[in-house]
């Protein structure tokens, strides 16, 4: 990733994460709750660049985001689909969250490879068309299964899956071996958590 205003956008935005993570590490479960629509809950810098890497080395061209935020994650996963050329969707439920999206998909100049819906993503997944070769999930943790099932049947072989959070926040940690237990039941599946940024379970459609 070497283009200047990819990588401004994405240095204005760390910036800002570096100060929504020290807010967070003060705040109750609660707390963030009742805030979490107005805080960007981005994967961060590594976990971005590992999602860039890896989405490159596997080559995928239809690509899922599911949790856009204000998108941190779509910069990195939006660059990767251009150099696969490939297309990514992105979906978020709120409005305001996906207005700022839009704003940095297009300061970075990806906006011809992402395209942006809006409403509730286990509504939205199940009636996308196609199948998948990559997805990040990335959205309220009890959406996470709900959202699987809808997507799994049209898992492409080789699909890739990574969802985030699932060693922190620590309130999460139940929820969150829950999913990974679901997906590790899967016959067609292979599944491994990575120890990068907030916890990933990166799980993978057999060939």
């Amino acid at each position: 990733m070497k283009e200047l205003r990819i990588v401004n956008v994405l240095s204005e935005f760390d910036a800002l994460l570096e100060a929504e993570q020290n807010q967070l590490k003060v705040l109750s479960p609660q707390e963030r709750g009742k805030h979490r629509d107005e805080m960007m809950l981005a994967v961060g810098s590594q976990t971005g660049q590992f999602l860039n890497m890896l989405l490159k080395t596997q080559g995928g061209k239809r690509i899922l985001e599911i949790g856009t935020s204000v998108g941190y994650s779509t910069i990195w996963l939006g660059e990767a689909a251009r150099v696969n050329g490939g297309h990514l969707t992105t979906l978020e439920y709120v409005a305001t969250k996906q207005a700022q999206a839009v704003e940095n998909i297009r300061k970075a100049g990806l906006e011809d490879f992402v395209d942006f819906q809006l409403g509730d993503a286990v509504q939205l997944v199940e009636n996308l068309p196609g199948s998948w070769d990559f997805i990040l999930l990335d959205i309220w943790k009890d959406a996470y299964i709900p959202c699987f099932d809808r997507f799994y049947e049209r898992l492409a072989p080789g699909a890739i899956v990574v969802a985030d959070n699932i060693t922190s926040p620590p309130d999460f940690r139940a929820i969150m071996k829950e999913y990974q237990e679901y997906v590790r039941s899967k016959p067609d599946l292979e599944s491994i958590q990575i120890d990068i940024g907030q916890g990933l379970e990166l799980t993978r459609k057999a060939i």
